[in-house]
């Protein structure tokens, strides 16, 4: 017999990680069997699952109230209840803002907003950005079409997500055709393939069409090179959201069962009873009204009394809520409106994180729908002349110079203003912040502010009445 040293289970253990790799999350072996140990390009998996993501986002959304809820605090942040407001910002060849062209730019492009903006007559600017950020938060993209039409000669064409053919993946003779978008040579967007919508809304037909890349606004979050189509920002959540789904809804039959507690009589042996599932009145167990009695054979009486949801309901329910604000990406008391136990300290820390969120969310908007339609606009509006100075006269010069402005997404204020107003003016003595960046910062448009501000100091001394000084801090 050849001697050998036993070697510990330590050893062992050491020796298995040393020889498999240098990271414990690539090891292989029954411990992390089921595990993903290859990858392909985010397009592959979509090809197989997206259709299946959208479906069930969509029944999250329709069907339960954190999904409705989540779609609502995406819509009340990151668009508000204006829109993203633009500001215009030629400037003139000495360097100083073109103030006549610029509120000849913002009080067209207000016009179009309300009233010509929408190919379906339907629809106000804001309420397109609302939809926009829906269609994104649930489907992970969302789609205009440019039309040419209307006052302005530019309006926009919504169309559902679901319509660009996810099935559509072939190669072409200069290039290839991936989830319904295809490349050139190049790899860039030529077309959109969309399948026509059928009857009654009916998105399963066969027939399918194309629209070249420029006439189509599509966006979505990024989230990996050389992607197609976005993800669902539901995604991470759609499983834990369902598990809860399905424990409140168990939890809610046993209340209503312990709620209308009943007795039932038992046959006994040699009872003639022959087990039917309805009871001799005709009353199915599923329909018991509080306090009655099922007769199903003899006399022997069984209590029925669930003891189900217990103290542990409401703890699970909260712990199952923090997973799913996390895979939603915001906070436990945005996505629950709980607000029990929290204080300023926490709400606050919680907020400013939803907020950077927000923010992030709003810039990235601005940069690929907001800026994107102005600056169409601009070019389809100024060659028809659209845009008209005080006294009638069109805006003349290059149309691009009219492109230049600043966008303005929605802010929001804190519970105590009188502590955000001191230390906005310590910022501003201690020449921290400017005036114009705090306004910005609130929401609102400086120059509206202090054209708003001059015109009440004169029309103050038109009428004999001295501006109030603001006494120094």
């Amino acid at each position: 017999m050849w001697p050998f040293k036993k070697r510990s289970s330590t050893n062992r253990k050491a020796e298995y990680l040393s020889k498999k790799s240098g990271f414990f999350s690539s090891i292989e072996g029954r411990v992390f069997s089921g595990w993903d140990t290859s990858s392909n390009s985010i397009d592959y998996y979509l090809k197989e699952d997206l259709t299946k993501l959208r479906a069930r986002s969509r029944a999250l959304v329709r069907k339960n109230t954190y999904g409705k809820r989540f779609i609502d605090v995406m819509k009340s942040n990151i668009v508000g209840p204006n829109g993203i407001q633009d500001n215009a910002q030629r400037m003139m060849a000495n360097g100083k803002p073109d103030s006549r062209s610029n509120t000849a730019v913002e009080k067209a492009f207000k016009d179009w907003s309300q009233n010509h903006c929408d190919f379906y007559g339907k629809s106000c600017f804001a309420d397109l950005q609302n939809v926009a950020i829906a269609c994104a938060a649930q489907d992970g993209e969302f789609i205009f079409e440019k039309v040419q039409g209307g006052k302005y000669d530019y309006q926009l064409k919504a169309i559902d997500p679901e319509l660009l053919d996810t099935q559509k993946n072939e190669k072409t003779k200069r290039g290839e055709i991936r989830l319904g978008v295809e490349y050139d040579a190049m790899g860039r967007i030529a077309r959109y393939w969309f399948r026509e919508r059928g009857f009654n809304g009916d998105y399963q037909t066969a027939n399918t069409y194309s629209i070249k890349a420029d006439r189509i606004i599509h966006c979505f979050v990024p989230l990996y090179p050389d992607q197609s189509r976005g993800l669902p920002w539901t995604h991470a959540a759609l499983e834990a959201t369902k598990h809860l789904e399905k424990y409140q809804e168990g939890a809610i039959v046993n209340a209503r069962a312990s709620a209308n507690t009943f007795n039932v009589v038992k046959s006994q042996p040699g009872d003639a009873y022959t087990g039917d599932e309805d009871a001799g009145n005709g009353d199915s167990y599923a329909n018991v009204e509080a306090g009655s009695i099922l007769d199903i054979g003899n006399k022997e009486i069984v209590n029925i009394d669930p003891n189900y949801p217990h103290q542990m309901f409401d703890a699970f329910v909260k712990s199952n809520l923090r997973s799913i604000a996390s895979g939603l990406g915001i906070s436990y008391h945005s996505l629950s409106n709980d607000l029990e136990g929290v204080n300023y300290s926490s709400i606050r820390a919680g907020v400013l994180e939803d907020r950077e969120l927000f923010k992030t969310y709003q810039n990235w908007f601005v940069r690929c729908f907001v800026r994107t339609v102005f600056e169409d606009w601009v070019m389809y509006a100024h060659p028809k002349k659209a845009i008209v100075l005080p006294g009638g006269r069109p805006v003349d010069g290059p149309p691009f110079s009219y492109q230049a402005a600043t966008y303005q997404p929605r802010r929001w204020s804190w519970v105590d203003p009188q502590k955000d107003g001191t230390a906005n003016q310590l910022s501003i003595n201690e020449r921290l912040k400017s005036r114009t960046q705090i306004m910005r910062e609130q929401g609102d448009d400086p120059d509206a502010v202090w054209a708003e501000i001059a015109k009440e100091n004169e029309l103050m001394a038109s009428l004999g009445i001295q501006p109030s000084t603001p006494e120094p801090t």
